[in-house]
């Protein structure tokens, strides 16, 4: 009688906690390069510089509660030495969310944006190079759209909501690297 009712509180523990490793295995394998992140990394840093994930769920609550399903950190190195970082994420459009990439320095300067996937009919200027040039030397501090980023016509919650977020990524990626 109470070896069987130990099989069931190790059945039941089992049943609890197994979401928790598949949700782990995805999460890793959701975490691969886009064609676009590649050709923007070889562009900045070279052909040869190994872009290594960064395993987040290895850190404290303290940050893990702001990274979003599908945020995926990469370390771009060469010999061993850090070059830079990629932040892979998503935001908010006006129906869909859009995939996107901010690129950084060591020093956490912005060196480039890319919207990967961009899935709303509504708002797709915001992909334009030129509109996303307008992140570049960013290092930290408050965004306003309108003021220290130009609006875009036909895509100002997309616009609003990658603003926001880029501050997120930095303030994210500054303190993960930080430890």
């Amino acid at each position: 009688m109470v070896l069987r009712k130990e099989k069931h509180r190790i059945g039941l523990v089992i049943l609890l906690i197994w979401p928790i490793f598949i949700s782990q295995a995805l999460a890793e394998e959701d975490c691969k390069l886009h064609k676009k992140e590649n050709k923007a990394i070889a562009n900045l840093f070279g052909e040869n510089h190994p872009v290594l994930p960064v395993n987040t769920s290895m850190e404290g609550a303290s940050f893990s509660e702001y990274l979003h399903p599908g945020d995926c950190i990469y370390r771009i190195t060469h010999h061993e030495e850090i070059q830079g970082y990629l932040f892979s994420t998503s935001a908010k459009g006006r129906y869909d969310y859009f995939d996107y990439s901010v690129i950084f320095s060591e020093d956490f300067t912005v060196l480039k944006v890319i919207v990967t996937v961009y899935r709303s009919t509504q708002g797709a200027a915001i992909c334009q190079k030129n509109w996303l040039s307008q992140f570049e030397g960013y290092s930290g501090g408050y965004l306003e759209l309108g003021s220290d980023i130009d609006a875009v016509s036909g895509g100002t919650i997309s616009a609003t909501s990658m603003v926001k977020d880029i501050r997120r990524c930095h303030l994210l990626i500054s303190s993960f690297v930080a430890k």
